[in-house]
């Protein structure tokens, strides 16, 4: 998958990913219906090769480089599972926003 930023991710997924307030999620199709998708969670590790840029700024501080974080890949969670629905604006649980296709875990440092 091209739309990720999550070394060593499993191959021939569909995965989502939850769109939160600033941070996002990602998730992996585990059954799917006409009108819903089971979801399951992909847990990740920080990878080593990056390190956050921290200034003064902000609450304690401000990264400059958030935008390039990567992940390593964990595993995934089949114990969690979460039925997001399709609704006129697209995929969505509980008024939270899923996008398919797109496997990019974010980490908002500055928030």
């Amino acid at each position: 998958m091209s739309n990720t930023n999550i070394k060593n991710l499993p191959a021939g997924n569909t995965y989502f990913r939850e769109c939160g307030y600033s941070d996002t999620r990602v998730w992996v199709e585990v059954k799917r219906t006409a009108k819903t998708v089971t979801l399951a969670p992909v847990e990740v590790a920080r990878d080593p090769e990056w390190e956050p840029d921290f200034s003064v700024g902000g609450f304690a501080g401000h990264c400059n480089n958030q935008s390039d974080q990567t992940w390593l890949f964990d595993h995934i969670d089949y114990r969690i599972k979460r039925t997001v629905r399709m609704t006129k604006k697209g995929w969505s649980y509980r008024g939270t926003e899923f996008l398919e296709n797109s496997a990019r875990y974010f980490y908002d440092y500055n928030f």
